[in-house]
């Protein structure tokens, strides 16, 4: 007996992006107001997983930050290394990933399936990620200027 499946089309909601952003951007100013521009922040979780935070650009509504994971080549040989871009606007307090892993102008939506392999909520999952790493700093990091 074969029955017919009905793909539910993904439905993009904005309103759960900004409040992961929301949450991003609280955390992450936290972490920024001891990362002084031109200069990085070492964030240490744990003995094995060092990340490098820097201001990249700082503007009077918003700030550009670079999450880059250190390298740890000989812990873990091979190893695809984390790097973000994230944008903080100030104004409306929402930090938004802008790129990662060299991929720039995340989409909301992408088609499945196409030719990147991305997911079809990539830049919710990415943002998500950056909650993530940031709740790990919070309980785990310990930071010290770089």
């Amino acid at each position: 007996m074969t029955t017919d499946v009905k793909r539910k089309r993904y439905q993009f909601d904005l309103a759960a992006l900004q409040r992961l952003a929301a949450i991003n951007y609280a955390a992450l100013v936290k972490v920024l107001a001891q990362v002084k521009q031109g200069r990085e922040y070492l964030i240490k979780v744990g003995s094995h997983l060092h990340f490098r935070v820097a201001v990249i650009q700082s503007a009077p509504y918003t700030t550009d930050v670079r999450i880059k994971q250190h390298a740890l080549q000989a812990q873990l040989p091979g190893l695809v290394e984390t790097e973000l871009e994230v944008r903080l606007y100030h104004d409306a307090q929402l930090a938004e990933v802008t790129r990662s892993q060299n991929v720039t102008r995340l989409q909301a939506v992408y088609e499945q399936p196409n030719r990147a392999m991305h997911q079809v909520n990539e830049k919710f999952q990415v943002n998500r990620f950056l909650q993530e790493w940031l709740e790990l700093i919070r309980e785990q990091g310990l930071a010290t200027e770089y």
